[in-house]
């Protein structure tokens, strides 16, 4: 497997990083797991994800059986990212306001259209920074020049 191929599988087609994601780290980290799941208010065995794509679409913390986003973008089109689709943005990628200091699903459309200027590489290595900054409150403000 490639490194990009690799990389790939901690990028979830809806433009979310994995990698970042609390959920995803507490799947080897039983302290956070145990943090988190007092947060979220379910049994810590359920804090648990190896990615979108590893699960293929099967998020079991997020109370879905399959993700509509994920169903529709890798199974139904077979593509790879949803700003691959001729219908992008849909609403699919709606953001929600519950829980989103958990779950920050506000910025799908961003990340997507991100990863479609930058490529995955350059997204990638700004991905972690960018969760870190939205976790922290930090996130970038509105009208600031992208630096890439």
């Amino acid at each position: 497997m490639s490194l990009q191929q690799e990389d790939i599988k901690l990028v979830a087609p809806c433009g979310l990083y994995c990698g970042g994601c609390p959920i995803f780290r507490a799947s080897s980290d039983s302290a956070l797991a145990e943090r988190l799941a007092q947060t979220i208010g379910i049994p810590q065995e359920r804090v648990k994800c190896l990615g979108c794509r590893s699960e293929k679409g099967h998020i079991k913390v997020m109370g879905e059986p399959v993700c509509s986003t994920y169903e529709c973008c890798i199974e139904q089109k077979g593509l790879q990212f949803c700003y691959q689709c001729q219908d992008f943005p849909c609403l699919k990628l709606a953001p929600c306001a519950d829980k989103a200091e958990i779950w920050p699903h506000n910025t799908k459309v961003y990340g997507l259209v991100l990863l479609q200027k930058l490529g995955l590489d350059k997204w990638l290595e700004r991905a972690q920074q960018s969760w870190n900054q939205y976790f922290r409150g930090k996130k970038e403000r509105g009208g600031d020049e992208l630096k890439v």
